[in-house]
């Protein structure tokens, strides 16, 4: 295929997303929207993942858990030369991923981690982003340990997962506590550094940016919202958070420690 004109790369980049599917009618009710309530805490816990991992530094970095690969696809926006490999057990989850990442050099991988032939390398950061409470609670250290692995000696863990101010999902298995989270990763990780995000008490946000009325589109508007609520309810305290982040490092344990 020949070069492709101005209007066709146009068009191209329109592919980003599917937009298509966008408009639904399914013979009674009728929508051109699709809206995700949630999406501005979303975005916030992303982008603070982001901020620690490029604090921190690295050269490779492994996404386990990752979905469609919207967290991946932010980091190969901003770090293009470096290892970036998203993982998911989902088969359709890596399928969305690399039809997004096309453009890109990131890699991923539809597998387990706890599959020791996995990878044929270690990584400088691994992350996991409100993966653990999705893991049947007697499959957690089998699950941990394949994390273990996978990270470089001197490789940093970060983690998100939801608090316990929270009420259990159907989805989920638990939510944490500071407490919990360290039972959780003893002995094989140590928390260095923890960070209480997303004030749980933020619904008005919420209803101002969508509602049974309307869905706010007006740009300004959501710039402020987002910027205020960056500014003043991302960073909060164990006791009004939703979710805690944490920054861990690798024990240096025997074999039979890891598998206890």
């Amino acid at each position: 295929m020949g070069k492709l004109s101005n209007q066709q790369v146009g068009q191209e980049n329109k592919y980003a997303y599917p937009y298509h599917y966008i408009p639904r009618w399914d013979g009674y009710n009728f929508s051109q929207t699709k809206n995700l309530s949630w999406g501005f805490e979303y975005l916030s816990y992303l982008n603070f993942v982001i901020e620690k991992a490029s604090q921190i530094g690295f050269k490779s970095l492994l996404d386990v858990g990752c979905g469609d690969g919207r967290f991946i696809y932010e980091l190969s926006q901003r770090f293009l030369s470096d290892h970036l490999v998203g993982l998911d057990y989902s088969r359709r989850a890596i399928d969305f991923a690399k039809i997004i990442m096309a453009d890109t050099q990131v890699e991923c991988v539809w597998g387990d981690i706890r599959d020791e032939n996995l990878f044929d390398k270690k990584f400088d950061i691994i992350t996991l982003i409100e993966t653990l409470e999705h893991i049947k609670l007697d499959e957690v250290r089998a699950f941990l340990k394949g994390i273990y692995n996978y990270l470089d000696k001197d490789g940093s863990f970060i983690i998100t997962v939801p608090s316990k101010n929270l009420e259990l999902k159907k989805t989920h298995y638990q939510h944490f506590d500071l407490n919990s989270l360290k039972d959780v990763l003893s002995p094989i990780f140590t928390i260095t550094d923890v960070s209480y995000l997303n004030y749980k008490y933020s619904r008005f946000i919420k209803k101002i940016l969508s509602n049974k009325f309307f869905i706010l589109n007006h740009k300004k508007m959501l710039r402020w919202l987002y910027n205020f609520y960056i500014n003043h309810l991302l960073i909060t305290d164990a006791v009004k958070c939703r979710r805690i982040a944490v920054v861990c490092k690798k024990e240096s344990l025997p074999v039979r420690e890891i598998d206890g």
